[in-house]
């Protein structure tokens, strides 16, 4: 073999061998890659169910408006230039257990103070109506201690101007007395301009007379 063929013999060698380290390198799945494909992965199953779980607040929001009736409303381009209600939150300092009748020991209800909140996350005086209910959710058996109903009328009967106490205040006395100090209360609030309803939970302390308390 002559030397200019020994050479070119060489070359393709090694033109062959940095193709085949390519090859090998695109092969084997890169790290990253994987990584970066189970993130994508990931975001898109809870995109999914997130979209899920709008549906349904939609088709909810759909009911609760149907049931309400054919009330007239703002169309929703004139809706989005006023301040609306866009949440409701319970005012933690004032919210708490409800000593009603201050001669008997321990509270007698719950005592819900709330504020709904615009887009811009200030409060809003906004009117509408109020579903309260109480879970002792310690409680093995019945749960549900209490479901209150407020109107719009007494609703607003419950509104509180005052600074320190801008809210409504809302008094729900016991249905069912709990045996266990921590009580779970969810309200809804069904806002009467724009026919939709907004809910918030919280776990409220309650001091319970010694004979309603469970005993160790």
């Amino acid at each position: 073999m002559t030397q200019r063929r020994r050479f070119k013999f060489a070359g393709c060698l090694v033109t062959a061998g940095f193709g085949c380290a390519i090859f090998v390198g695109c092969s084997v799945p890169n790290a990253a890659n994987i990584e970066l494909r189970k993130q994508n992965q990931t975001l898109a199953a809870q995109v999914q169910k997130l979209d899920q779980q709008h549906q349904g607040d939609m088709r909810v929001i759909a009911g609760l408006r149907e049931r309400q009736g054919s009330i007239p409303t703002l169309p929703t381009t004139r809706l989005a230039e006023l301040f609306t209600t866009h949440s409701i939150e319970f005012v933690p300092r004032l919210t708490g257990g409800a000593d009603i009748d201050p001669s008997k020991p321990g509270d007698e209800g719950l005592a819900i103070y709330a504020v709904p909140h615009d887009q811009f996350g200030q409060m809003l005086k906004a009117a509408g109506s109020f579903e309260i209910e109480a879970f002792d959710l310690a409680e093995p058996a019945k749960q549900q201690i209490g479901k209150w109903h407020f109107d719009l009328k007494h609703s607003a009967d419950a509104w509180n101007g005052w600074a320190l106490a801008y809210s409504y205040g809302l008094i729900c006395p016991w249905q069912t007395v709990p045996h266990h100090p921590d009580i779970t209360v969810r309200m809804t609030f069904f806002d009467q301009l724009t026919q939709t309803p907004f809910t918030a939970q919280t776990l409220i302390h309650v001091n319970l007379a010694p004979s309603a308390a469970t005993q160790p």
